[in-house]
């Protein structure tokens, strides 16, 4: 239950880590999309959610047999454990809540990749319904002891698969059906003034809220708990330590005088580290979380780097980059270094004598992404091509917390005029060079 309140902590942590990476004007906006996940996935979960997921039924289908928390919230007539055939070892309205504050987080973490954009009813429906036909499935597959992900041999100990790869392709599916912001600029990092406190503050909870994420998915206070624990720590320090010295380097090929390392990057860093471990948490050795971390921080920026001189695709908070691929990494690397000696409830990875476990990883990689695919496309495009899912440009130039929210910005007058300044294209660099003015010698 205090990995319960840890994960939902995540969530309005999220919303710090994301409103500061976005301008001012789309500022309470971006909190929005990942609280109100807070409101709708509940009611859904309690409705049909959790026991589509992990009620009766059949290997790719729940049922249902645990609506409205049928039964489950029948503690005195039918114990704590509501599946007496499959007993869990936990209460079974402890393990809901706990799988709820995944399912919530889930949705939210594709809101990034749809900043300033989409309109706010939509995207609501959209989170309801991603939820329920995609993210659904997903968790029975991989989590239920029979989903048939899991029985093939597909390892996932805490949402690489199903929260990570999942979202991260999702976003990637809905930045492309809704096109580009109207400012957009991959050479622009922000057009416009942005909170980056905020995103620090939200890096931090996130780290901490981590610790119950992957922690809580040992289901008991045990050995394999600490052993997530310490390696989700590690596995983001790694990261952040490999992106800093990348930054500096990438700062003296740009000759630049000082260390340069960027707070939003360091910020990111985190995340992939934590994002990279979660499918492999408790069943891996601290040595390979580090390696683990580090290798899914170079990959990550380097991708980055290429993303935005070559794909001009505009996910805005690099939601694919850092949870979709992060995510992947994690994965593959489950498949390499998982061991028996390390935790009796999964098989060898390929570095010790099992190369067939990789496979199986790489078969969940490609249902998810798929799967994720076209869920998030079939849901998208008929509401894209209905009644529309797409800000228009002007009220995009505007800010959505005025357009969706009613806030007033007082400045906003000025900042219109001053749309046809200096070219969205131009290099920050070039933008604040401080002209020179010869004098001359008498």
């Amino acid at each position: 239950m205090t990995s319960t309140g840890l994960v939902y902590m995540m969530t309005p942590a999220l919303a710090c880590f994301y409103g500061g990476l976005v301008e001012n004007k789309n500022f309470l906006n971006q909190l929005f999309l990942s609280v109100v996940c807070m409101a709708i996935i509940p009611v859904q979960w309690c409705l049909f959610g959790y026991s589509f997921a992990f009620g009766p039924g059949n290997s790719a289908f729940g049922s249902f047999s645990y609506s409205v928390g049928l039964k489950m919230g029948l503690v005195s007539l039918h114990g704590e454990t509501a599946d007496q055939i499959n007993p869990l070892s936990i209460p079974s309205l402890a393990f809901s809540a706990f799988q709820c504050s995944f399912a919530i987080i889930t949705p939210a973490l594709i809101s990034g990749a749809v900043v300033g954009r989409m309109k706010v009813i939509p995207y609501m429906l959209f989170i309801f319904l991603w939820a329920t036909f995609c993210y659904d499935p997903l968790a029975r597959w991989v989590f239920y002891d029979l989903g048939w992900l899991h029985q093939l041999g597909v390892v996932d100990f805490a949402g690489g698969l199903v929260v990570h790869v999942s979202s991260g392709v999702s976003g990637l599916v809905a930045a492309l059906i809704l096109g580009s912001r109207a400012q957009f600029d991959p050479d622009v990092l922000n057009t416009g003034q942005t909170n980056i406190p905020f995103t620090i503050v939200g890096t931090g909870l996130l780290w901490v809220g981590w610790m119950g994420f992957n922690g809580g998915s040992a289901y008991a206070a045990s050995g394999i708990a600490a052993l997530a624990i310490v390696n989700s720590n590690v596995a983001a320090a790694s990261s952040m330590t490999i992106w800093v010295i990348l930054d500096i380097i990438h700062g003296k090929l740009r000759g630049q005088p000082n260390a340069f390392v960027s707070i939003p990057g360091v910020c990111s860093a985190t995340v992939v580290g934590l994002v990279a471990i979660t499918p492999c948490a408790g069943y891996v050795q601290p040595g390979y979380a580090m390696l683990i971390g580090a290798c899914a921080g170079l990959i990550v920026n380097l991708f980055l780097a290429g993303k935005k001189r070559f794909f001009h695709v505009d996910d805005t908070l690099d939601v694919f980059s850092c949870h979709g691929l992060g995510g992947f990494i994690g994965t593959v690397m489950t498949g390499l270094f998982i061991q028996t000696d390390v935790n009796s409830d999964v098989a060898n990875g390929a570095f010790y004598g099992n190369p067939i476990q990789l496979g199986y990883q790489l078969v969940g990689i490609v249902v998810v992404v798929s799967f994720s695919t076209v869920c998030t496309a079939a849901i998208l495009l008929p509401m894209h091509f209905t009644f529309g899912i797409r800000i228009n440009r002007l009220e995009q130039v505007r800010g959505l917390d005025n357009v969706a929210h009613g806030i007033v910005d007082m400045n906003l007058p000025k900042k219109m005029s001053q749309i046809q300044g200096p070219s969205l294209r131009q290099k920050q660099t070039e933008i604040n060079i401080i002209p020179t003015i010869p004098i001359e010698s008498s």
